[in-house]
């Protein structure tokens, strides 16, 4: 069972306990009434009998008043909401309305005759009294059940209207037709309402007194009897017969009478009522078939009223159709100017798609120049990275040989200090050696007179002469390794000399060079900065080339964005003109349907159909 099914079935058992409270409810206040009556027919004079009368009804009330009447109610809500495959053409929908009337008739009217009968005949069985009791005590009992069945109908209608309402909604609005005693009209509902109700009442309430008579009329008989008058009771009983005899006619006829009154005026009201709604209803009928015309009635009841408002309605309705081709023309105009509108703006649709699509064509252009001028920028993005890169190194390598000179610089200039100094301490040597010469000479000499003395000598000068003999070969040698020292020394003073001007030119040059590679340095550092700067533009560069390449790219993405909207716009245009063409269609549909509702004063009834019923004569 699925949500629906559940939520359906709740629905039924409330309705099932909501009827069945209002049944129950409605035979408590009467069950002792029709008790009473039924009673009368027993007599009661035995207290056996009242036992008897309380414990059969306790048993109709239990079992025919609670469980065959649940039982019965169930069956028929259920049988009326169950959905059937023969439910076509709105069966369910005619089972719901019929459902109030069925209800009234099989659990109230048959209820009752069932519990009547049951209760009167068990009554009899167990008290000894007459089974011919059994037909007027169900009679009584069926004339309430017609009594409490007439005010059953429209509640219970009134709380199974919204199935049907839903139920007719859920078939689209269709109307339901039936036939029968289930399916009350006006027409026969009233007078049989009424006829029934004024019935019951009446034959109830001439059976009570038609007993009672009976109960005094016995009750006197043997009074006298008691008293000795034996034929005066019965003269008395054979005259109250005659009484009943000669009454009974024209109480009939009276009956009939009071009968037969109030069913013709309810009858005639409702023959009226019917006419007037004839009368409404072949206006409308009129009305939905195209050919309206006002209802033919006029009275200063309800149904008049219902009749001038549909005339209202009428006369609201003849402004209608004027307004509506008024509208429609309008409409007519005003689709004709969509649709021209519409197609000169279809064409400047079209020629700003082709501009947009020439222009998406460039965009496409530029944005693959766009993207090989980044790529390009990239590039020499990365040589000046990589130049300024070289540049810091160059510039580490000319410190470095800057220093490197100074040192070298340092070197020399010390180198040419101890020259300097080797020059003079060769310079001293010189001199020492110029004096060691002259000594040697002075020697040479001193030994020349001291060999000239030995000779003089002689014999004693002999040693002498050979001491100043070697002391003379000493000064020779001194003078000639003097002069070889002499000529060693000038050899170094020339190669000081030498070294000295090629130390002090190295130093100049050395100087000039540093000087030239400081110029060098300088330069290089200013085609650093240039570089420095040129790479700072090179990455400038870069950055607005990327910037625009996503400018470009963003123009594209919307050049191609509008391309797209173009598109949907020029769909929506042929939609637009597909629209005026429709509303231009719809506006002739309009005035042609105004032009058939259009009213005309003292129109005839249209074939086929029939004027309101006269008054019968």
């Amino acid at each position: 069972m699925n949500t629906v099914d559940m939520a359906d079935a709740r629905q039924q058992g409330a309705l099932v306990r909501r009827i069945l409270l209002l049944l129950i409810g409605s035979n408590i206040p009467i069950t002792p009434f029709s008790t009473y009556t039924a009673s009368l027919f027993v007599g009661l004079e035995r207290p056996q009998d009242v036992r008897v009368v309380l414990a059969m009804l306790a048993l109709v009330v239990v079992f025919n008043a609670s469980l065959v009447l649940f039982l019965v109610l169930r069956f028929l809500v259920r049988h009326t909401f169950e959905v059937l495959p023969t439910d076509a053409n709105g069966r369910r929908l005619v089972r719901i309305l019929k459902l109030p009337s069925r209800i009234a008739f099989f659990c109230v009217q048959l209820t009752w005759f069932h519990a009547g009968a049951t209760f009167m005949l068990g009554v009899c069985l167990l008290t000894g009294q007459s089974l011919g009791a059994v037909i007027p005590v169900t009679a009584i009992a069926t004339a309430f059940g017609v009594l409490l069945s007439i005010p059953m109908v429209p509640i219970i209608e009134h709380w199974t209207m919204k199935h049907a309402l839903a139920e007719q909604e859920r078939l689209g609005g269709s109307r339901a037709t039936g036939r029968g005693y289930f399916w009350p009209r006006q027409s026969w509902y009233l007078p049989y309402a009424v006829a029934s109700a004024l019935m019951s009442t009446l034959f109830l309430a001439g059976v009570v007194v038609v007993i009672k008579l009976n109960r005094v009329q016995e009750q006197f008989a043997r009074t006298l009897e008691a008293q000795g008058s034996s034929l005066l009771a019965e003269q008395m009983r054979q005259t109250s017969g005659e009484l009943l005899r000669e009454l009974g006619l024209p109480f009939l006829g009276l009956l009939a009478l009071v009968f037969i009154c109030p069913t013709l005026v309810a009858w005639l009201q409702v023959w009226r009522q019917s006419r007037a709604m004839h009368t409404v209803r072949e206006a409308i009928e009129a009305l939905a078939t195209g050919a309206p015309e006002a209802p033919a009635w006029v009275s200063t009841d309800e149904a008049g009223d219902l009749a001038d408002g549909m005339k209202t309605v009428l006369v609201k309705l003849r402004e209608i159709p004027r307004t509506l081709q008024s509208a429609a023309s309008r409409l007519s105009e005003a689709g004709s100017s969509l649709s021209s509108a519409t197609e000169q703006q279809r064409q400047g649709i079209t020629l700003q798609a082709s501009a947009l699509q020439e222009a998406h064509v460039t965009s496409e252009e530029i944005k693959q120049t766009s993207e090989a001028a980044a790529q390009k920028a990239e590039a020499v993005l990365q040589v000046a990275t990589r130049v300024e890169e070289l540049g810091r190194i160059g510039e580490q390598a000319l410190q470095q040989s800057l220093e490197g000179l100074a040192a070298i610089r340092q070197f020399v200039d010390g180198m040419r200090d101890k020259v300097s100094r080797l020059d003079g301490s060769a310079r001293q040597i010189g001199i020492i050696t110029t004096t060691v010469k002259g000594i040697a000479d002075r020697s040479n000499m001193l030994a020349l007179n001291a060999s000239i003395e030995a000779v003089r000598s002689g014999e004693h000068g002999k040693g002498f002469a050979v001491v100043a003999r070697e002391i003379r070969g000493m000064a020779d040698q001194s003078i000639h390794a003097t002069g070889r020292i002499r000529a060693i020394l000038d050899e170094i003073s020339v190669a000081i000399s030498d070294a000295v001007d090629m130390g002090e030119k190295g130093a100049q040059q050395l100087e000039d060079g540093m000087q030239m590679v400081k110029r060098s340095g300088d330069n290089f550092r200013e085609v650093a900065d240039i570089v420095q700067q040129s790479s700072a533009s090179v990455r400038q560069i870069s950055v607005t080339v990327r910037q625009q390449n996503e400018g470009i790219s963003q123009i594209f993405t919307a050049i191609r964005q509008l391309s797209s909207i173009m598109e949907e716009t020029v769909g929506r245009i042929d939609a637009t003109q597909h629209a005026s063409l429709m509303l231009k269609s719809v506006s002739d549909e309009v005035t042609q349907l105004a032009r058939a509702y259009e009213l005309r004063q003292g129109r005839e009834p249209a074939p086929g159909r029939q004027g309101p019923r006269a008054f019968p004569s």
